[in-house]
């Protein structure tokens, strides 16, 4: 590796003991993946149940198109807001590689904001021009909106892969777009979608059944339901099969030490191929979600889980691909506990702030067509 590529540490030093911006950014990671995963899966799901509705009012792809729209309204925010807390992180863990990895990339990096954009505003341009059902020409907009989030996960999923291999630097100054191809660019690019695809899946099975349970449009949500479950069952297969090609795609070096890493990797490593499978045997189990509400919840729950673990194997991963670059990754700690005190007040009167929001849209929803 050409250490001249390397800039230099930044001499003001971490603002607390390493170790825990670790744990801090695997966790907001997390917290930023669920919403994530809502974002760009439910902005699929809704385009492709768009282009599958029909102009009746009780047409379940309609309707399903419908909330996967109205449940971004608060998604997209909640993902763009989650995902500030991970990437200060980052850059706090990884100042010398991200930002080079960011620069290196150049106009593409400036591009994903306006990606971003364009995408949130596709959503809205889609709910208010008409009723989110039928009307197949308006389509476009939410298929504009899905496209978006997909090369935004592409953008994401090309920086990560750069800032972890500084000894490609080289030719990714002559041509960024060599990442694409990366043995593991489009196999970690598919599970994203795919993860995505199924949590959001789950989240709409499990709201439409309750609603089905309740009285509340009887068929339409039993179809919904069914429709989401056979949604997160594909979509779950095809993550347990790309999972494992994914695993043999990376490194030798970084999959060796997966392997030599005792049960700090192997662990986290081992529970999420567990997780996965388990998923597929529980969304095997039965076809008929409404019949089977604990299913579902524990479905959903083992979902959250999987998310879970598998951030840890992630940033496991990105320290093993660069642990070559390790002695030059050793930045001076000089604590400011007082900051670090706020951060936490902050960070846990958002969560507070967030779950009173989600509660308060579940119990008592906006109406009306021009309800945000």
């Amino acid at each position: 590796m050409d250490t001249n590529l390397l800039p230099a540490l930044d001499p003001a030093g971490l603002p607390g003991p390493t170790w825990l911006f670790h744990v801090l950014l695997v966790f907001t990671f997390f917290l930023h993946m669920l919403f994530m995963n809502l974002t760009l899966g439910g902005t699929i799901v809704g385009w492709i149940a768009h282009l599958r509705s029909s102009d009746k009012p009780d047409d379940a792809n309609g309707v399903l198109a419908a909330r996967l729209v109205k449940l971004n309204g608060f998604g997209i925010s909640l993902t763009i807001t989650t995902g500030v807390a991970p990437l200060l992180f980052v850059q706090i863990l990884y100042q010398q590689f991200f930002y080079s990895a960011t620069i290196l990339l150049g106009w593409i990096w400036f591009a994903f904001l306006v990606i971003l954009t364009l995408g949130y505003y596709s959503i809205y341009l889609y709910k208010f021009s008409g009723k989110a059902r039928g009307g197949r020409g308006r389509g476009i907009w939410l298929g504009l909106s899905a496209l978006a989030f997909v090369l935004i996960a592409m953008v994401h999923v090309a920086v990560n892969l750069i800032h972890a291999q500084p000894n490609l630097w080289t030719g990714f100054a002559a041509n960024s777009l060599q990442v694409l191809g990366d043995a593991a660019y489009w196999p970690r690019l598919l599970h994203f979608i795919l993860a995505g695809i199924a949590f959001s899946a789950l989240v709409m099975t499990w709201w439409a059944s309750r609603q089905a349970r309740h009285g509340i449009d009887a068929s339409i949500n039993t179809a919904i339901a069914r429709s989401g479950w056979r949604w997160a069952l594909w979509s779950i297969a095809l993550q347990v099969v790309d999972g494992f090609i994914l695993l043999l795609v990376l490194p030798q070096d970084v999959l060796l030490g997966t392997m030599r890493g005792g049960v700090t990797t192997l662990a986290p490593l081992t529970l999420s191929i567990l997780l996965g499978i388990g998923l597929l045997i529980m969304l095997a189990r039965s076809m008929d979600p409404i019949a089977k509400p604990s299913l579902v919840t524990g479905t959903l729950a083992a979902m959250v889980l999987t998310v879970g673990v598998m951030s840890i194997t992630r940033h496991q991963v990105r320290d093993l691909y660069l642990e070559s670059a390790a002695p030059m990754m050793s930045p001076q700690v000089a604590p400011q506990w007082l900051n670090f005190s706020l951060f936490v007040i902050l960070l846990l009167a958002a969560l507070a702030t967030v779950y009173y929001m989600a509660r308060r849209v579940l119990r008592e929803p906006a109406t009306g067509e021009n309800a945000a």
